[in-house]
């Protein structure tokens, strides 16, 4: 595709092409042809009108009075050669940029593109068959464009296409420089479009020049566009050069617009302020506060034509009462001219609060020492009341815990580990509350003997120091729980210890002693654990190497006030189970839960053995690793004695019985009832049998009446035979009335047949039933 002035190029060349050709056809004489260079050149060849009988031969060009042509077509019929091979090009200046086209109105020689080496006269003769040769003798003229203007402001190049800053009211001097063109160009200055200047300077065969000169600039040649244009055809778009000119303006003035005349504490106010007249983008800033002390303040500007406005958000803050706000427009290039304008705040603000420690306290102390703080406040109106909080629950006048609240002060006289952590103060006015920072204060205390010590290898087991009891004196007085450890002879045993204290940089000590020896233990034997605790390894030798371990710790306020203490004893057999009770029952299952008792020292499993309560012959025994027991295979209705033990390898606990019954059939229960009814319904559908159903219902009730009597004669018979005879050795309780449970039963006292029935029951699948709990005296008769 042509670009539009080559498009333009070629039209008027054709154009003037076919001018000349027609006025050669008349005249005989040479023809001009002008092309651009770079672009196309046609030649047009006159063939004119001729004989339908006759035909053009040959086609020959020459190039200024060379005898040999330098392009030839050859259409004669006897040489039988292929349209492109009748093209000959024999010169080599124009090899690969020339071709002769016949068709057409008028057949042309096309050169492209077309260089100024290639102006000089051209003539075309025509050979044709019949009629006399024919020439046309043309004239190529090559225009040269001139190449694109070069602008200089005081001998330097203006290349970023402005031109200034220029001050307003000073002189404007810009050269430009045309280099080339054939023939020489015009170059003149625009204005925004408008000749500005014509006047050439100096004209030389390569250069031309045109200096534009401004004596004084005004404003409205801020942001004006100035362009050097040369041209030396109308073929080709000219060739320029543009710079814009920018100026420095003073401002002119700077003014708030509309600011508030009260701020309210907590909302966002947006300020303007409006500067004019001043070029470059003035500078304004915000400020607050007097001259002596001011803080600049975020904004942001838009700048226009001539025109910048900036905001800032202002926050209505208590540090912002009664200061000045400022907008302050400078120009760098104009010192002289500075523009403000300002406002004074009006804030009304909640109060603000910060806590600080009394004089000579430290945010680290030590336990026992005395603590003051001081809650500082600044409202606007004063505040009406003062809150104190550690880790955000409220403290409250209390001397006798130590805790002093007077005013805005608060002391904690003999403070305690336990009151470490952040402190914060409140204040309120009507305006709102406020909190202050959290100020931490750090309780460092000597190491303290945590609970939850656990030892790998043997049992352990926490009971009171000092005897028996729930709580002894010296728990009261702030020890610790006593660990008992238990473990077999050889048996290593890893007893851990672990303290609290701050700091937690800690040392440790082990001492064992008992009724023999005292003595510390290695250091080869203490080892550091993860989690900053000790752990020692222990073996009994002999049963002289049971006692007592202590655990020291110290860090830099001192040594714990009570050791950490191990009771090493040797492994036994297990506690019993503990609060154990039946938790769901069914027909034929009873569910079992107990609490482990200690194992003595060593691995223990569960044992539940069922009896029949009557027959006292063995049911079920069941074995657990846990002490919860789903006993199934039991029969409906009957009364059963539950013994729930505890066996390791030193031997088993003393049973813990528990007194259970089975529900009856529940079939049983509804085939009773629908008998009943049906009774009823035949007795109501005979006729005339009303009178005997009530006589016969009648009796019936009577009759159960003397029954239910007569049952429970005998029943209490049977308790108080039960309860007093065989020498009153039963039990009798609201969970096992009417029978009573049997003695303690051996399985070496049980007969025979009763040993091998209990060694040959399956083990049961172990299934909590989740089934609500039913008393056991529910059906006990």
């Amino acid at each position: 595709m042509l670009a539009p002035c080559e498009r333009l190029a070629t039209l008027l060349t054709l154009v003037l092409l076919t001018v000349t050709y027609s006025m050669a056809a008349k005249t005989g004489v040479w023809r001009r042809v002008e092309a651009v260079s770079g672009q196309e050149a046609v030649l047009p060849c006159e063939v004119g009108s001729f004989q339908p009988s006759d035909m053009v031969y040959v086609v020959l060009w020459y190039r200024n009075d060379n005898k040999e042509p330098i392009y030839s077509y050859d259409n004669r019929p006897g040489r039988l050669k292929a349209s492109d091979e009748r093209h000959t090009v024999k010169s080599e200046l124009l090899a690969g940029r020339v071709t002769f086209k016949i068709g057409g109105r008028v057949p042309a020689l096309h050169i492209s593109p077309v260089t100024p080496t290639d102006q000089a006269n051209y003539t075309c003769r025509v050979d044709f068959r019949i009629a006399s040769s024919r020439r046309t003798h043309l004239i190529l003229q090559v225009v040269v464009p001139p190449e694109a203007p070069l602008l200089r402001v005081r001998g330097q190049k203006a290349t970023d296409g402005v031109l200034g800053p220029l001050q307003e009211g000073g002189s404007l001097e810009v050269t430009c420089s045309v280099r080339g063109g054939v023939p020489h160009p015009s170059v003149v200055w625009l204005k925004q479009g408008q000749v500005l200047d014509s006047s050439m300077e100096s004209v030389s065969n390569s250069v031309t020049v045109n200096q534009l000169r401004v004596e004084q600039l005004t404003r409205d040649y801020h942001n004006t566009r100035l362009t050097c244009l040369a041209t030396n055809n109308n073929v080709t778009e000219p060739a320029r050069a543009s710079v814009t000119v920018t100026m420095n303006l003073r401002p002119l003035v700077a003014r708030l617009e509309a600011p508030p005349r009260h701020l309210r504490v907590g909302t966002e106010y947006q300020l303007a302020c409006v500067v004019a007249g001043s070029i470059p983008q003035p500078n304004i800033t915000w400020t607050l506060g007097n001259a002596a002390h001011f803080s600049i303040l975020p904004s942001e500007t838009e700048h226009g034509v001539n025109m910048s406005t900036s905001r800032v958000v202002v926050t209505g803050a208590r540090q912002q009462h009664g200061q000045r706000l400022t907008c302050s427009a400078t120009n760098s290039l104009f010192p002289a001219s500075p523009l403000q304008d300002s406002t004074l705040l009006n804030v009304t603000y909640p109060p603000v609060v910060s806590l600080e420690l009394g004089r000579g306290v430290s945010s680290v102390v030590r336990e026992g020492e005395d603590v003051y703080f001081n809650c500082n406040v600044d409202s606007n109106p004063p505040t009406y009341k003062i809150s104190w909080f550690r880790k955000k629950r409220p403290l409250v006048h209390s001397p006798d815990e130590g805790v002093v609240v007077s005013g805005n002060s608060l002391a904690l006289r003999g403070i305690t580990r336990h009151q470490a952590g952040p402190y914060t103060c409140a204040a309120s006015n009507v305006e709102g509350d406020a909190h202050s920072i959290p100020l931490n204060l750090t309780v460092n205390y000597a190491p303290v003997c945590e609970e939850d010590d656990e030892s790998e290898g043997g049992g352990i087991k926490s009971v009171s120091e000092g005897g028996s009891g729930s709580e002894s004196d010296s728990m009261k007085a702030g020890k610790v729980k006593v660990r008992v450890v238990a473990t077999g002879l050889g048996q290593e045993v890893k007893v851990k210890c672990r303290v609290s204290a701050s700091p937690p940089s800690l040392k440790y000590s082990w001492v064992f002693n008992n009724s023999i020896t005292s003595h510390r233990i290695p250091g080869d034997q203490m080892h550091f654990t993860p989690d900053g605790g000790s752990e020692v390894q222990f073996v009994a030798r002999t049963h002289r190497d049971y006692g007592t371990l202590q655990c020291w710790a110290r860090n830099n306020v001192g040594k714990m006030k009570y050791p950490c203490l191990f009771h090493v004893m040797p492994a036994g057999r297990p506690d019993p189970p503990l609060e154990c009770r039946v938790v769901n029952k069914t027909y034929n299952s009873l569910a079992v839960n107990c609490t482990p008792g200690f194992d003595g020292g060593l691995a223990q499993v569960f044992i539940a053995r069922v009896y029949e309560a009557v027959s006292k012959l063995s049911e079920v025994n069941v074995t657990s690793q846990t002490p919860s027991f789903n006993i199934e295979g039991l029969t409906p209705g009957l009364d059963y004695v539950i013994k729930v033990s505890a066996r390791n390898s030193m031997g088993s606990s003393e049973p813990l019985q528990l007194v259970a019954l089975t529900y009856k059939m529940a079939e049983n229960r509804i085939r009773d009832g629908q008998g009943s009814s049906s009774s009823s319904k035949d007795l109501s559908t005979h006729p005339g049998s009303s009178v005997i159903g009530v006589v016969l219902v009648g009796a019936a009730v009577a009759g159960v009446a003397v029954a239910v009597v007569l049952i429970a004669v005998l029943a209490t018979r049977c308790l108080w035979t039960r309860r007093h005879g065989a020498g009153g050795s039963g039990h009798f309780t609201s969970s096992s009335r009417g029978y009573e449970p049997p003695a303690e039963v051996h399985e070496s006292n049980l007969p025979d047949e009763e040993e091998g029935r209990s060694l040959e029951m399956p083990t049961l699948r172990l299934e909590a039933q989740l089934e609500p709990l039913t008393r056991v005296d529910d059906y006990s008769l």
